[in-house]
């Protein structure tokens, strides 16, 4: 039976709103700059709290009771998330930009309703603010990307990763050289460590496009990602759809677990796969449907394996088993804006198999005509030597290993988005300079003073930042966008609706012994057995509220 639903409208609509993005923004914004604050949460499964200085998570554990606002904060975090996605830092100055906004433009729409003019020499509405948020949102772009400067050397990126770290110390210099060695195209992996200190590794790995088949495969949502380790891998240009050959397969290779990368997949191959788990067969599929016969040779050649190809005429019924290779680390991403894959510690790269097979690439690309196969040629080459790399945190408790393990990732991400798109200045300087050109009037402007704003608020006002604070162009870039995309979307929001929530154990129980309380409240005051005085008394005792009045405004 469906569920019914509760509406809210209009002003009503507005006002939760408000409390929904509030719920998110003050929180989070506490925890933004050199000297902001912690916050100390909760952990599920009984593991114990955590404190952490880190706005994304910060944000992600939060819950609020009520429907409405519950509905509007989880909204209102996508912008964080689409920034952690992209780039994997500036969330915090995400969710800082886009609460300014929001409650700039909620001030101002209050004012107007008490007929005051907020400032503005006319007013506009809802879906005219969103039209000029977003035509400004492009010309602010379009100024950091003219601010960017490129990284070129590793005391530029050993600045990014000393201010996204928060320390400049042996660690940080670590993360930037290893994030300078790898280059744009290599993969650092930050793992837990055993030894009590960071430890940093450089690996040889490959990287190639792909996608996960389903959610059923994804064992680190928190990070969207399926993560295979120490596998099996077979590799086909065939489409799977018979599931009994896939088990067969299994079998043939003899082992509990095994790496399928193919164009495709039915789903009665899926599900078999996901109920071969209950007799402890672990099937890991990659799904490659862009990958031509050559880029899957370049897999095989990776892995250690033999491609079983259907255009020589291969058959998977006729595998003799020595077909497979293997891996010591995949990586696939769950997200709609990247579909890359991550290999670290194939079989075939402590042979001499890539680099032989990088040779006759490399002697294809100078005889290439065609821009595009061009194109295609270099990023295999790229692809099968891109570089690796494996960062073990440690600590000598684990309530400091968990924080450190998100910021050293957070620091990763950052060295690896300035790779990329180069760095402006940071400590919000690089929005308050565009802001400080901007007239008063301007709709964004608060909200891209707030940045900077807020550090100083959190340092007490004293905070100097010099010219060696710097941060990745991207970070700003997608903070300003994710930002004001969300804005714009929720301030035309006039209808809420929600499932009703289902009673909880025990609310039931409080809601008759509140409706018996108010009931003999009524009574007696018509009985005149509750004077006025006693009223006024047992609101002064809740805070200037009756016990009804409290109710509602625990509720939301």
């Amino acid at each position: 039976m469906a569920k019914s639903t509760l509406v809210a409208l209009d002003a009503k609509a507005l006002a939760y709103a408000k409390k929904g993005v509030d719920a998110i923004y003050e929180p989070v914004r506490r925890t933004f700059g050199p000297e902001a604050g912690t916050t100390l949460m909760y952990r599920s499964y009984g593991r114990g709290p955590r404190c952490v200085d880190d706005g994304y998570y910060t944000a992600e554990v939060i819950t609020p009771k009520n429907p409405f606002v519950k509905l509007v904060a989880e909204f209102f975090k996508e912008g964080t998330k689409k920034t952690n996605e992209k780039v994997g830092d500036g969330t915090t100055g995400t969710t800082i930009i886009a609460g300014v906004l929001f409650n700039d433009i909620y001030a101002k729409s209050q004012a107007r309703t008490q007929g005051y003019s907020a400032g503005d020499t006319k007013k506009k509405g809802f879906m005219e603010m969103r039209r000029e948020i977003l035509e400004s949102a492009k010309d602010i772009k379009d100024k950091i990307r003219t601010a960017s400067k490129p990284v070129k050397t590793l005391e530029d990126l050993e600045k990014i990763s000393a201010i996204s770290l928060g320390e400049d110390n042996d660690t940080s210099k670590k993360i930037a050289h290893m994030a300078y060695e790898v280059g744009v195209e290599g993969f650092i992996d930050v793992v837990e460590g055993y030894n009590g200190e960071v430890e940093t590794e450089l690996i040889k790995g490959m990287r190639f496009p792909a996608k996960t088949c389903g959610k059923a495969f994804v064992n680190k949502p928190e990070r969207h990602e399926m993560v295979i380790e120490d596998c099996p891998v077979f590799i086909t240009n065939y489409k799977l759809d018979n599931d009994a050959l896939v088990r067969y397969l299994v079998a043939k290779f003899g082992s509990s677990k095994l790496t399928i990368i193919a164009p495709d997949f039915s789903e009665q191959v899926l599900i078999s796969m996901v109920l071969g788990r209950e007799n402890a067969t672990f099937v890991w599929p990659i799904k490659a449907p862009s990958l031509r016969t050559e880029q899957m040779e370049d897999l095989a050649v990776f892995f250690g394996a033999s491609l079983v190809d259907k255009d020589k005429g291969h058959k998977l019924e006729g595998i003799t088993g020595t077909e497979v290779g293997f891996v010591d680390k995949i990586i696939v991403k769950d997200v709609e804006t990247r579909e890359d894959v991550v290999a670290l510690g194939g079989k075939g790269e402590k042979s001499t198999a890539v680099k032989d097979r990088i040779k006759v690439l490399q002697g294809q690309l100078k005889e290439a005509k065609e821009p595009q196969f061009k194109k295609l040629l270099e990023r295999r080459i790229a692809s099968l030597s891109a570089g690796g790399g494996v960062i073990r945190v440690g600590s000598p408790t684990d309530a400091e290993s968990l924080p450190l393990k998100l910021k050293i990732e957070d620091c990763v991400y950052a060295c690896k988005s300035a790779l990329k798109s180069g760095y402006v200045k940071g400590g919000g300087l690089c929005l308050k300079e565009i802001a400080d050109t901007l007239p008063d009037t301007h709709i964004l402007k608060n909200a891209l003073l707030a940045p900077h704003k807020q550090i100083q608020d959190n340092s007490g006002g004293a905070l100097k930042i010099g010219k060696d604070v710097i941060d990745p162009t991207d970070a700003v870039y997608y903070a300003v966008e994710h930002a004001t995309s969300v804005v714009s979307s929720l301030i035309t929001v006039k209808t809420l609706v929600v499932e009703e929530p289902e009673m909880e154990l025990g609310e039931g129980q409080l809601a008759i012994a509140q409706a018996i309380n108010s009931f003999v409240k009524a009574w007696s005051k018509k009985e005149g057995i509750m004077t006025a005085s006693e009223e006024e008394a047992e609101k002064d005792a809740m805070g200037g509220l009756t016990q009804d009045e409290r109710v509602l405004l625990d509720q939301g």
